[in-house]
């Protein structure tokens, strides 16, 4: 028998409606003195409690309620929307229970392996990468369903080439700073060519206790397979430095594989994928960003300035620092910077030096925190 779900309002949490019909009811006619039997009228249903009244009235909506059910399964729909059920009075004392609604067809929402019920997940950025045009792996993501740890990674893959098995080894580090190495971890990828390589998740012997433990990880590639042969990375990985709060904020702006703030000095250029390039080159010859277009967006190196600050130890001396720089800084940023430097005159007063709360605000506020 078709199973048919039905709903008072417009929607089925974890379906949805792929097609509508027409607006369909039932009703089953009462005999003209069931009302007066009972010494009643139609106005007075809401309040008249008498038990036989109560359950006659049941009897009949439950059987309505069947037979609208019965007439949809003989459609082509599978859902109502909009169901409803109430007693009207027609014209000579006919009295008739109704039940109405809108057909409609449903289909279950697509969910993955781990959709489908509760499970542990944890999104990790790649702390370490390598400068050259090789598979970058930028994410990592576990998950269980308590059954065991499966692994998956993200790879930027610069070249689009058609990277077909790549085998890795993880160091994990937990929240007390202890680490957790997982060694020659074997990825294999369906669709190849593509910039972002998202592997398909594989089991690990991570215990899945630890998911949720895990604060940083680093991914060491041994080897990768292409069409034209098995190749091994002869180079030494990058790791970074900065903090996790900085690291997340500068991949949401600058992309998943963004490792670094851009700066020049005029002969090189730092572009955020981490490689350095001549002064002269337009794009990066790594990752293709332009040059131009991140300097559009940092007009101001503030790094010099936060180094100076860094070497004063009360709050007056920084504002002294900015002072030294404040021309050179972007109009729109100057009263902030003025404020965060009172504010903290202020604090210094009653609760001490207050340099590292200071500059931290600074260093927050040019990487857009």
């Amino acid at each position: 028998m078709k199973e048919v779900l039905i709903t008072s309002g417009t929607s089925f949490e974890g379906y949805d409606i792929v097609g509508y019909g027409t607006y369909k009811f039932t009703q089953t006619i009462l005999n003209s003195n069931f009302l007066k039997d009972f010494g009643t009228s139609i106005a007075d249903i809401a309040t008249d409690r008498r038990d036989i009244y109560q359950e006659k009235i049941d009897e009949i909506l439950n059987e309505t309620i069947n037979n609208f059910t019965d007439m949809v399964r003989e459609t082509k729909y599978n859902a109502v929307v909009g169901f409803r059920t109430g007693v009207e009075e027609y014209t000579n004392n006919v009295t008739a229970v109704v039940a109405s609604g809108t057909l409609v067809n449903i289909k279950e929402q697509y969910k993955s392996e781990f959709d489908k019920s509760s499970f542990i997940r944890n999104e990790i950025y790649v702390r370490n990468y390598y400068d050259l045009l090789v598979p970058r792996a930028s994410k990592v993501v576990l998950a269980s369903e308590g059954k065991g740890t499966k692994i998956s990674v993200w790879f930027n893959n610069y070249n689009n080439d058609d990277i077909k098995a790549l085998k890795a080894e993880f160091q994990f580090t937990n929240i007390y700073g202890d680490n957790i190495t997982l060694p020659d971890v074997d990825f294999t990828f369906d669709k190849t060519n593509l910039k972002l390589l998202k592997s398909d998740y594989v089991e690990c012997k991570l215990p899945d206790k630890y998911i949720k433990m895990i604060s940083s990880v680093k991914v060491y590639i041994k080897k990768y397979v292409k069409a034209s042969g098995v190749y091994e990375i002869d180079a030494d990985s990058i790791g970074i430095e900065m903090s996790d709060v900085k690291f997340k904020a500068l991949k949401l702006k600058k992309g998943i594989d963004a490792v670094a703030n851009y700066k020049s000095d005029g002969l090189v250029w730092t572009c955020n994928c981490g490689h350095v390039n001549e002064g002269g080159a337009e794009e990066c010859v790594i990752c293709g960003r332009k040059q131009d277009e991140m300097k559009n967006s940092i007009t101001f190196n503030y790094e010099p300035m936060l180094e100076e600050m860094k070497t004063k130890e009360y709050v007056i001396e920084i504002k002294d620092v900015l002072m030294k720089y404040i021309k050179d800084i972007d109009t729109g940023m100057r009263m902030q910077l003025l404020e965060i430097m009172e504010s903290g005159l202020n604090y210094e007063k009653s609760r001490g030096s207050m340099k590292d709360s200071v500059i931290e605000k600074v260093e927050n506020l040019f990487l857009g925190l």
